[in-house]
């Protein structure tokens, strides 16, 4: 049976309106995000059929962008706005679990299986309240295979913008090895300078290799210094 052919109380969209979105199905919900079926099949068939082959939602939540492509009765386009919806729950799940971070090795095991596989220079911001809790991940610049450029002003800006109380840097090095230049000395010292002016601290920043990292923090006593 075709939505259409259903009586209006019984759509999910209509249902969805009328202030009952709640109450619908996993399938139902699924259904108003692929829009339309195919001959022989409505929406919310496909729906159903998808998720008893994933085996719910966290099977679905699994599917890579080439799984969505995959599906019967989706284009290039829908297949992606599905797997970017999926990306924002996932991206959410993640911000409710707020890691904590308050160490140079807390820092580094939350950053170093995220920088795997990049292979040009990226700068980016932990945003963290007092207690180390993360508010915020942002990539703020994207470079070449050996340099990135960020100014202290934007980096602040952006931690601001989040509410930081504190404020971590970090960036990788291609070639994996994560070992200072004199730029990286440099600009540490002046993000030290800019979040002193502003309150905001620099809690520290990493330089991420490919298999370790280099914590400011705990090179320069940072902590013995205070």
């Amino acid at each position: 049976m075709r939505i259409l052919d259903l009586s209006p109380d019984q759509r999910p969209r209509e249902r969805l309106l009328a202030g009952h979105g709640e109450a619908l199905a996993d399938a139902e919900l699924l259904a108003l995000l692929w829009g339309t079926g195919r001959q022989g099949q409505s929406a919310v068939e496909l729906a159903q059929a998808l998720l008893g082959r994933t085996g719910g939602l966290s099977g679905l939540m699994a599917l890579g962008l080439q799984d969505w492509l995959d599906q019967p009765g989706l284009g290039p386009a829908k297949a992606g706005q599905l797997w970017a919806a999926a990306e924002l729950a996932r991206r959410a799940q993640r911000s409710a679990e707020r890691p904590r971070i308050t160490s140079p090795r807390a820092a580094g095991s939350y950053l170093l299986p995220r920088c795997q596989g990049w292979t040009e220079e990226r700068f980016g911001l932990l945003a963290l309240n007092a207690k180390g809790d993360l508010l915020a991940e942002r990539i703020l610049s994207q470079g070449t295979a050996t340099a990135t450029l960020i100014s202290p002003r934007e980096f602040f800006r952006e931690a601001l913008r989040y509410g930081a109380t504190t404020a971590l840097a970090f960036h990788n090095h291609p070639s994996g090895d994560p070992a200072p230049s004199r730029e990286d000395v440099q600009l540490t010292r002046r993000l030290q300078a800019a979040g002193e002016s502003l309150g905001v601290p620099l809690a520290d920043h990493l330089i991420l290799g490919s298999d370790r990292y280099h914590s400011f923090r705990a090179a320069e006593g940072w902590d013995r210094q205070a």
